[in-house]
């Protein structure tokens, strides 16, 4: 099973939290995928929870050079000027930040183009919110599957492969 993971889910990984157990259960489970944008986000959160002292720059090395080891292994989706306006139409709809709007649109076109419901594993409210609006199922910090709350769009907004 594919499952697209947002930045704040691929922290978790790396950096021990409330649903830290859970990530590392999904992402030994089958297709992980992310946006290109999370290796940004994950890199700028392990450097900004160091700076705030939660751990030493050296472990904020090891995490850092772990994370990028483990990129490869990742299924990438690309920003894509579908993606961007994709997440431009995203903010007019959901009260989401930039990050968020391209991380949710990358799902949705992962889901439009393998033809499939792919669930998002998230942990940001409005993100979260938004996913669920847009028809995701949504896999939170506890575990719970959050349905989406309009019917799952895949075949009625597929559209041609470029």
């Amino acid at each position: 099973m594919t499952r697209y993971f947002d930045a704040s889910a691929l922290v978790k990984r790396y950096v021990r939290e409330t649903g830290s157990v859970m990530v590392r259960r999904l992402l030994a489970a089958g297709i992980v995928a992310s946006s290109r944008l999370s290796e940004v986000e994950v890199s700028s959160g392990v450097i900004r929870r160091a700076r705030e002292g939660a751990f030493t720059s050296q472990r904020r090395d090891r995490i850092l050079a772990a994370f990028q080891r483990d990129v490869p292994a990742l299924a990438i989706v690309e920003m894509t000027p579908e993606i961007t306006a994709d997440a431009r139409a995203l903010l007019l709809r959901h009260s989401l930040r930039a990050g968020d709007a391209i991380q949710l649109a990358s799902c949705l076109y992962l889901q439009r183009h393998l033809g499939q419901p792919i669930p998002a594993v998230a942990f940001d409210r409005r993100l979260v919110q938004a996913a669920r609006a847009e028809g995701l199922t949504v896999i939170t910090a506890r575990g719970r599957h959050l349905r989406g709350t309009k019917a799952a769009r895949v075949a009625t907004t597929e559209r041609e492969p470029d």
